[in-house]
């Protein structure tokens, strides 16, 4: 019989040949013979991580650190089975406990970043980096973490040089050429990014990851069919459904019909299930006749603020919002589609954008606005919206300070309409009161359900707008819609242009670098002096 040292040398052999489930029961042999050794405990911590169970290796590590609470190597694996256990703040705890008992080591630092980087902290994240890469200037993981902290940051330029770093370490690297390939992305290198995930799917062809991120760099370019080809990948990638779900439930997902063609939704029962956010399901509805011209009929699953607008436009479509009528019946249908699959149906190139308006309000709803407003101060009636986004949709790069609008707020002969949504009260006479403008706001209560927005934009002339869902609501009106995009747009916006696939009445106004709204703002005021017919600077 094996001597117990014999045996845990053994069980580390295994281990560096693969063979973690052999490594693991010698291991637990040899803890029979010597239950109290931490060196064990710690091994079979870290087997059990190997083994995908890190609720076993958080106990084995519990049972190790209650020997000796002072290896450092037992809290990092300790920190590694928290993190993978999503709990982020007792991960960055125990490495913490690592590096009060060695400041040097680099894994601790790297891994660190990496739990940080799950508790949206990006510049801890990029410090903690840091120190890893100073510890070891060739440490793969370290560059990662770094260069998606970066990303988090917006600082495209420095995370596209992590990651190349990360490349040049490991050029066979799926990952890194996946993040490679958002980088260029995010940095307007479409076709390289396109490339580095070409190469990142060869490498792993099953990455679904890279697929949907080469999906978002395919559609801003326009490359619609590859681009929606790729969007169907979507269903696979967590930080997608844990973000951007919305209705599709789990039992929903589960139902989603996959590998269609727009020809097997002939004579079919449709249910459509909304995705993404309220703009992204705005912007979906405009395939709605598409599919109503060949559906036996179709149920749409949307949400409660849209089903008045959409009710009245599309007639032949039921709406539901299922946290208001309970469970669907699935047996009532025979397929079950997810929004933004339509665009793979319907829309695989430029000629199958009608552009032209598909929504309306009910006319009382109209006319109803219309009272409110009552008779027009100003020559030229202009809605407002200058703030978009969430902190994980770079609402910072797509929102300016309504202050900001300076330019166009001077300009006479127009009466302005807040639009934002959410309280804007206190911004909007702020800069009344500086500008001795006119912008009129109204209860953010009033304006939340799409059909009375929808009925108070009919009645603007045209309507000034960041990178945000009134864009979507303007364009699908036909309301004119002048749109500050951001230097890195959402795909939605594509790439480079004055115009927008979906909707013929947006024109875009694109930033000339990351940050710079003042070239943008003085267009956007120029296209107004000339709807007014004189210029912006006279």
């Amino acid at each position: 019989m094996p001597q117990a040292d014999d045996q845990f040398a053994q069980a580390l052999s295994l281990a560096r040949n693969g063979r973690f489930a052999d490594a693991l029961a010698m291991l637990e042999r040899h803890l029979t013979r010597r239950p109290g050794e931490r060196r064990a405990l710690t091994a079979r911590a870290n087997l059990h991580m190997e083994l995908g169970d890190p609720t076993a290796a958080l106990a084995s590590c519990e049972q190790a650190l209650a020997l000796d609470p002072t290896d450092p190597a037992t809290w990092v694996t300790r920190g590694n089975a928290e993190h993978r256990l999503a709990r982020h703040e007792p991960a960055v705890a125990s490495y913490d406990h690592a590096l009060a008992l060695d400041p040097g080591l680099a894994i601790a630092h790297a891994n660190r970043a990496r739990a940080l980087i799950d508790l949206d902290r990006p510049e801890a994240a990029l410090a903690s980096a840091d120190a890893a890469l100073a510890l070891r200037a060739d440490y793969f993981n370290a560059w990662m973490h770094r260069g998606v902290g970066l990303l988090a940051l917006g600082r495209y330029d420095e995370a596209l040089a992590s990651f190349q770093s990360c490349v040049r370490l490991q050029p066979n690297s799926h990952e890194a050429l996946d993040n490679l390939g958002v980088a260029l992305t995010a940095v307007g290198r479409h076709a390289e990014a396109i490339a580095a995930l070409d190469l990142s799917i060869q490498r792993e062809p099953a990455r679904s990851v890279a697929r949907y991120h080469r999906a978002h760099a395919r559609l801003l370019v326009r490359d619609f069919a590859g681009g929606w080809r790729d969007h169907e990948a979507r269903w696979d990638v967590a930080a997608f459904v844990d973000r951007s779900a919305g209705f599709v439930t789990p039992a929903l997902r589960a139902r989603l019909s996959a590998d269609i063609t727009a020809g097997a939704m002939a004579g079919a029962r449709v249910l459509l299930v909304s995705e993404q956010g309220v703009g992204d399901q705005v912007m979906f509805s405009s395939i709605l006749p598409d599919l109503i011209a060949q559906a036996g009929a179709v149920t749409c699953i949307c949400d409660r603020r849209l089903i008045g607008l959409m009710a009245n436009s599309f007639p032949a479509v039921t709406f539901r919002d299922i946290r208001d009528t309970g469970p669907v019946d699935l047996d009532a249908f025979d397929r079950v589609i997810a929004m933004g699959s339509l665009g793979h149906l319907y829309r695989n190139r430029l000629g199958d954008f009608p552009g032209t308006p598909y929504v309306r309000p009910r006319e009382a709803v109209v006319e109803g606005w219309a009272r409110r407003l009552g008779p027009r101060s100003g020559a030229l009636r202009v809605g407002l919206s200058w703030r978009g986004g969430t902190r994980t949709t770079r609402m910072d790069q797509r929102s300016l300070p309504l202050a900001a609008l300076a330019p166009l707020l001077g300009l006479p002969d127009c009466e302005f309409v807040s639009l934002q949504y959410g309280d804007a009260q206190a911004e909007v006479a702020a800069a009344n009161a500086q500008l001795n403008s006119n912008i009129r706001i109204f209860p953010a209560d009033e304006i939340d359900d799409f059909e009375d927005l929808a009925g108070l934009v009919l009645n603007l002339d045209v309507v000034v707008s960041v990178q945000t869902t009134i864009v979507h609501l303007a364009g699908a009106l036909g309301t004119e819609c002048l749109t500050l995009v951001p230097h890195r747009p959402e795909w939605r916006y594509t790439a480079e242009g004055s115009t927008m696939p979906w909707y013929g009445s947006v024109r875009l106004f694109r930033q000339p670098r990351p940050g710079s709204w003042d070239p943008v703002i003085g267009q956007v005021a120029e296209a107004l002096s000339h709807r007014l017919g004189r210029s912006a600077w006279s």
